[in-house]
């Protein structure tokens, strides 16, 4: 299981070169507000995940240059928005030809080491984080994609269909996060195929709890950002073993 540090590149090298037996599962989370070298992460052989800050503040303006940052390491250029909209439909050639345009030529592959990029959700409320994104997903579906998973998804549904959704974010209360109900659809999202990543987990006791679904890939937490030389020696020493039973304690 990957610890996804809130660090820049930097402090993971500093982080990979002082913590070598668990390099390994030592990752970044990028956010809008620190995206910086985005590439070079990537280049440096950091798997990354990228989070929208809807937990502390969304801030949409700060989402759409995002979208531009991860475009430039990812493409080299802000792609034209008939690009990003490619995997969500086939334009015949003469609708191409009406319009003035030829078709754009196919995207390359992401970077092996880019994970996900959360789509925009409204932490603890799983109806108005699909409402949002239906909103913002048609922008990003170019990119891989994360759904955040908040109070009440299985009332609500989860968009499993939407083109190029790689990830499930474990998002939502602590209690909705601890649930039953969380882990069938963290379960059902691995059964897809998808990665699993659990957000805000800052103990050894929560570690110990998602290894235990055996479904987890990564998680966050800012204990790990803020503590570096005490909690996340300690997490990845946690991260890197190969699972515990499904208790909290």
């Amino acid at each position: 299981m990957l610890i996804l540090n809130g660090g820049g590149l930097p402090t993971l090298q500093r982080c990979r070169k002082q913590y070598s037996a668990g390099a390994t599962h030592l990752g970044r989370l990028a956010r809008p507000r620190h995206i910086g070298k985005l590439r070079e992460t990537l280049d440096a052989g950091f798997k990354t995940g990228i989070d929208n800050d809807a937990f502390c503040q969304w801030d949409q303006t700060a989402f759409i240059r995002q979208i531009g940052h991860i475009e430039q390491a990812m493409y080299g250029r802000i792609l034209r928005p008939y690009e990003r909209i490619a995997p969500l439909a086939t334009i015949p050639p003469a609708s191409w030809a009406a319009i003035g345009k030829t078709p754009p030529e196919p995207l390359p592959a992401w970077h092996p080491n880019l994970l996900w990029m959360t789509v925009p959700d409204v932490p603890f409320d799983a109806r108005a984080t699909l409402r949002r994104f239906a909103d913002w997903a048609g922008l990003v579906s170019h990119l891989p994609l994360a759904y955040c998973v908040q109070d009440g998804a299985e009332d609500v549904g989860i968009p499993w269909d939407w083109p190029n959704l790689t990830c499930l974010f474990m998002a939502g209360s602590t209690e909705y996060k601890l649930s039953a109900e969380m882990a069938d659809i963290c379960r059902e999202g691995k059964r897809r195929g998808l990665w699993i990543h659990g957000g805000r987990v800052n103990s050894r006791r929560r570690i110990r709890y998602m290894l235990g679904l055996e479904c987890v890939d990564s998680i966050d937490g800012t204990g790990f950002d803020k503590f570096r030389d005490t909690h996340l020696e300690w997490g990845l020493h946690e991260a890197s073993a190969t699972s515990y039973q499904l208790v909290l304690g």
